[in-house]
């Protein structure tokens, strides 16, 4: 091989590994933009998922308060009913065994909203612990992020320092056997 076929061909493999660089430059760049775009998506997405969680738990609360308002309303319905069928058929409904049921079904009542406030704090409280979890994630999903990026640039710049290795190998090469 003449010395300027050796030429030609180093000059080749010098162009094919500084685009072959700058091509894995800008390709591990972008996967870490990429990257860190799609954790962004995820970020918000959990956020979102929070968002919908909280006012979930706000809608429980009011829900149940109205499901209570609505239970003493008819409790209140059936204990002046109870103690008219009482009266119709002539016993007082404050003495005796009218007022053992009234106040039986009284205790029995506010049981019931009893567990209806609790079994609807139990499901506030798994809602708020949803949203505080969202929050939490998107925190995390941002940092993978920031990571991936990072890695990115590392990986890109890690690209051109092997060129440039490989570049200056070249040249070493051509200056051993008198190219250069």
């Amino acid at each position: 091989m003449s010395g300027m076929e050796a030429a030609l061909l180093l000059g080749i493999g010098a162009t094919a590994t500084v685009a072959g660089s700058y091509m894995s430059y800008k390709g591990a760049k972008k996967a870490g933009k990429m990257e860190q775009q799609a954790q962004e998506f995820n970020a918000k997405v959990s956020e979102r998922n929070s968002k919908v969680a909280r006012l979930s738990k706000e809608i429980t609360k009011k829900q149940t308060d109205l499901n209570i308002l609505d239970f003493q309303k008819d409790f209140d319905k059936f204990q002046r009913s109870t103690s008219q069928a009482y009266r119709v058929n002539g016993f007082q409904a404050d003495t005796g065994t009218p007022l053992v049921v009234a106040l039986e079904n009284a205790y029995e009542a506010e049981k019931e909203i009893a567990i209806q406030q609790y079994n609807s704090k139990v499901k506030e409280s798994q809602l708020e612990e949803t949203a505080i979890q969202g929050g939490m994630q998107a925190d995390l999903s941002r940092m993978y992020g920031d990571q991936a990026r990072t890695k990115g640039k590392y990986q890109a710049y890690g690209s051109l320092l092997s060129g440039v290795s490989n570049l200056a190998s070249m040249g070493m090469q051509g200056k051993s056997v008198g190219i250069f």
